[in-house]
Parts: structure tokens; C-alpha cells; sequence
């Protein structure tokens, strides 16, 4: 076994798990850990950002990009506190994200000796918003602990991990084994389970499909359009899965969000109507479905990893605690050549949903649409979109098709600003291929705008569009619904983002109609440099022509 500091066996063991980058922020309690990544840069890519809560947005945006987990190394206290926004988003909505932090040395932890850092109760800081946490002890047991990490990414329900270690560990040495990746299997459906689900499936006349998040981040998709293709069965995605079945496919009703910032959706009435409905890897969160009174059919079957969530907010007529990708290929198997369609009667009536859904767009929000159809038009197929949760991003839910899985993130778990711009540096170095574009707002931009000098240090070349109301425009707009003209906190001051982008050395366009909103984008694009394309909005998104 080979003589390694706790550094070099956390450098190691990352390595042996498949893991390729990193990100994070250098400081005291974790330079033997750089130190050992100045030896692997050739095989462990490191990216430095400026903030612990960008850091982890990137590292998040890389893992909802890839589908590999995301690997953040923090510091004891303030490094690692400044984390938790970003794990809190990760664990809401479901990304595999390994933290790898330090505590005060060992003969200090639990003292309250007020050494530098110190926490009170740093695991207990992150317990709140992790799946799993340990303090790891001897440097011999770091190997065992991020094996564990990793299995856990492949077996439960996809959220983050926190390790950490005493400082002096890392710096110390011993004869440690380096342990490779483990194949967990991928877990199965129980065979009754799927078998009695199917056989509801196949008795169903009008059944539906209800793709989630899980789905977007472990795979399925190829399995979920067979099996819709081979029952005729309709799909809408559920929050945090745009994408995961394609869009432009006859057989998709687009996201089933509705009501509240998403809109009147007529596919929100339509699903109660249908005789059974199949949820695959959404936790159906509250905010967009019973909390919007959205309603479905008496028969449900809930495919998930999260067993705990089955039945929160909808009662399972066969719960099946599983992946979805492993139970969609148990149902296509025990299927077989034989004819299940529904019929022709039933995809008539999908395809005048489908126009019914369309001609609800035009009506409502004709003018989101049609800034959405110039974004749609100057992007290519493969763009990634990363979005903060401002109101062109509840636009863009319904009325920006999305064509494939990971190519659509927003912050749906915990729905916090300040996600988009870091999480495409992280999908862009994720998918340096693909064109990443950043839709955020003025007022979200700047919660992680810092993050510009990591992008211009590590050539990083995302494109960001952003919507200007000099506001927090869905607070304005709330403000006046409830008090009218009593508004407050809500307008802003703002720098000239131009010039901001042009002292890090990238280009800025400002336009002010969606005939010029195309073309600069399509530039932007084109340039293959990080560009803003500022979009001003002076009476809201709605009011742009």
C-alpha cells in the first residue's frame, strides 16, 4: 500500500472514483489537499471560483450538465457555511454533489476553544441539507468514506454529501489502500409491484406519464419514449425535468406547471380526466402541484428512489421504490411485440391538447412567446440552458421547448437567486462543446457576479441574457397585486453592466425589442466568448415587442 498524506489519499481516492474536476477555494486548513492536486492537475482539473456559494452552484451545474457528480472542496467555518445555500439546492432538487471540507484540527474538535474557524456543530450545520455527512478520523478511512459517497450517488435518490476532515489529517501521512468504484446495480422494481402497475397500464384506456427530476439526472429517457411510443401514451414533465422528454415528440404536453407565475395550463384540468397516471422520479413537489390544486385520476402508480416522499402530497395506488429507467425497461420487457396501444381516438385527442396548449400561449402571454421562439430560433439544438427563478424563467418553462435531457436547470428545489450564472460556468466546463446560455435577471446576477473573474481566469465562455428592470421584478409585481402603489425594498440601482463585463475583458450588447433580441444572441453565440446580451425592460418582461 502506498505511503500518502490525507491530502494525497483524498486526491487519490476523488481519482479513482472517475471524478475529472473539482471546484472550490484555496484557504489555510486546506493547502496540504492543494498541494496534492498541484501534482494530479494533468488528471484533476481544479476550478477556483470567489465565493463558496458560486463555487457550489458550478459544482452543481457541472453534475445537472454531465449527470456525473459534482465535487466541491470548502474550508472549516466561514468557507464551508458559505456553502450551504448551494447544497440546499442541490439536496431540494436532487444533484449528486460531494462537499469536501475541513475542520479544526483534531485535538480541538468538540472543545469550543474558539480556535481559528471553529464551528459549533459543523456536521450538525450540514445535516439539514445533506443525504449523508461523517467526520472522517484516519487518513486510512478516506478511501472507505468517498466510496460510500459515490455508491450512495448511484443507489438513492440523488442529493448531497458533506466529508470532513481535521485539518492536521490532511497533512499527515500512512499506508493507505486506494479503492476503485463499485457497481451497486441499479435498483430494481419489486417484480409484483411492476407486474400489478403494468397491469393497470394495460387496462387504462387515456393513461399518462408524469416524467420528474430524477429522470433528468439519472437517465430513462430513451426507455420513457418507447414506452410511451408503445402504450400511446401521452408525458408532461413535472418541475426540474423540462427536457427529459423531448419536446418536439407528438407525444409531449410540455411541463404540466400551471397557475400561479406558470399561467393558466389546460393540461392541469385535462390530467385528472385521464383513467391512470404514471409518475416516474418526481417527488411532486407541493409548490406545483396539490399547492396549485392541480388533480389527478384515482389511479397512480408512483415510480421513485425517495421512498419517503411516495405519498406526500398524492396517494399511490402502487407505490415502487426503484429507478424509473430500470422500471420503464421491466414494464418494456414484460410488454414484449405485443399491441398495447391505446388507439387512434386517444392520439386525436392528445394532438388537439397539444394545439388547445398552444393556442392558450398565444393568448396569454403572446409577447413571452415570441421572445422565447427568437431565443429558440438564434440557439442551437444543444444549448444548455441555466436559469435563475425570475419571471422570464416561469416564462421559459412553458414557452421555450427544450429538445433532450440536461439542457434546462433552474434552481426548482429550493428556488434561490443568484444559481444561473455559476451553474453555466459549471455546465459549460461540463459540456465545453455545447452553448450555454444564462438567463437571470439584473437583481439575481449580482448575487454570484463575482464569479466573472473565474470565467475570465479559467476560459470559461458562457453567454448571459439577462432581463433589466433595475427591480426585484416578481416581488414588484406581487407588491402591486396585494398593495398597488405601495411599493418598497423592490426597485434597484445597478452598475453599467457593459462596462462590468468589459473590465474582465468580454463583450456586452444592450437591445430593447425581441427583433433585436435574436440577432444579438446569435452573435453572442457565435463569438464563442463569454458576452452579455442585456435586454431592457423598463415596464416588465410581458410588455416586451
Amino acid at each position: 500500500m502506498p505511503n500518502l498524506t490525507g491530502g494525497q489519499a483524498v486526491a487519490e481516492s476523488l481519482k479513482a472514483q472517475g471524478v475529472d474536476t473539482v471546484f472550490g477555494i484555496i484557504s489555510i486548513h486546506n493547502l496540504d489537499l492543494f498541494d496534492a492536486l498541484f501534482d494530479r492537475q494533468d488528471s484533476l482539473r481544479f476550478i477556483g471560483g470567489r465565493l463558496e456559494l458560486g463555487c457550489g452552484f458550478m459544482a452543481d451545474g457541472y453534475s445537472r450538465a454531465t449527470g456525473k457528480p459534482g465535487v466541491l472542496i470548502t474550508s472549516t467555518g466561514p468557507g464551508a457555511a458559505d456553502s450551504v445555500g448551494a447544497m440546499g439546492e442541490a439536496y431540494f432538487s436532487g444533484s449528486p454533489l460531494l462537499q469536501v471540507t475541513t475542520n479544526v484540527e483534531s485535538d480541538f474538535i468538540g472543545q469550543g476553544r474558539n480556535t481559528t474557524h471553529e464551528t459549533k456543530n459543523q456536521l450538525g450545520m450540514f445535516e439539514a441539507v445533506t443525504d449523508w455527512n461523517a467526520m472522517i478520523g484516519e487518513i486510512e478511512a478516506i478511501p472507505d468514506n468517498l466510496l460510500e459517497a459515490f455508491q450512495r450517488f448511484q443507489n438513492r435518490r440523488p442529493r448531497p454529501i458533506e466529508l470532513e476532515l481535521p485539518t492536521d489529517l490532511l497533512g499527515n501521512s500512512a499506508d493507505v489502500e486506494i479503492i476503485g468504484p463499485r457497481d451497486v446495480g441499479i435498483p430494481q422494481g419489486d417484480p409484483a409491484m411492476v407486474e400489478q402497475a403494468l397491469r393497470l397500464l394495460l387496462k387504462a384506456r387515456r393513461p399518462a406519464i408524469i416524467v420528474g427530476e430524477e429522470v433528468q439526472m439519472l437517465g430513462g429517457t430513451d426507455e420513457i419514449v418507447h414506452l410511451a411510443e408503445t402504450l400511446g401514451a401521452p408525458v408532461v414533465t413535472s418541475d426540474g425535468a423540462k427536457g427529459a422528454f423531448p419536446e418536439d415528440h407528438p407525444l409531449s404536453l410540455g411541463q404540466m406547471l400551471g397557475r400561479r407565475i406558470w399561467g393558466e395550463n389546460p393540461v392541469q384540468d385535462w390530467l385528472a380526466t385521464c383513467d391512470a397516471v404514471v409518475i416516474l422520479g418526481s417527488i411532486m413537489p407541493h409548490r406545483s402541484t396539490t399547492g396549485v390544486q392541480l388533480k389527478l385520476p384515482e389511479t397512480v402508480v408512483h415510480v421513485l428512489l425517495d421512498g419517503e416522499s411516495i405519498g406526500k402530497n398524492y396517494d399511490a395506488t402502487v407505490p415502487i421504490v426503484a429507478n424509473s429507467q430500470a422500471v420503464a425497461r421491466q414494464w418494456l420487457d414484460a410488454i414484449g411485440d405485443s399491441d398495447v396501444s391505446k388507439g387512434q381516438s386517444y392520439a386525436d385527442e392528445v394532438a388537439s391538447l397539444k394545439k388547445d396548449i398552444q393556442r392558450n400561449l398565444q393568448e396569454t402571454w403572446g409577447n413571452e412567446l415570441r421572445v422565447f421562439e427568437a431565443v429558440r430560433e438564434a440557439t442551437p439544438r444543444e444549448t444548455v440552458f441555466s436559469l435563475d427563478p425570475t419571471v422570464p424563467a416561469s416564462r421559459a418553462a412553458r414557452c421555450l421547448p427544450i429538445y433532450g435531457p440536461r439542457k434546462y436547470m433552474h434552481p426548482h428545489g429550493w428556488a434561490g437567486l443568484g444559481f444561473a450564472f455559476p451553474a453555466g460556468l459549471g455546465a459549460k466546463i461540463g459540456q465545453p462543446d455545447s452553448p450555454v446560455v444564462c438567463i437571470t435577471g439584473d437583481g439575481g446576477f449580482q448575487y454570484n457576479f463575482q464569479e466573472l473573474a473565474t470565467a475570465a481566469q479559467y476560459d470559461i465562455h458562457p453567454v448571459i441574457l439577462m432581463f433589466n428592470d433595475n427591480a426585484w421584478g416578481v416581488l414588484k409585481k406581487y407588491q402591486q397585486d396585494r398593495f398597488g402603489d405601495r411599493l418598497f425594498a423592490t426597485d434597484l440601482v445597478n452598475p453599467d453592466f457593459a462596462k462590468l463585463f468589459d473590465s474582465y475583458g468580454f463583450g456586452a450588447t444592450r437591445v430593447s425589442s425581441v427583433a433585436e433580441l435574436g440577432p444579438a444572441l446569435e452573435a453572442a453565440i457565435s463569438s464563442g466568448k463569454t458576452h452579455l446580451v442585456e435586454v431592457s425592460i423598463p415596464d416588465g418582461f410581458g410588455a416586451l415587442v
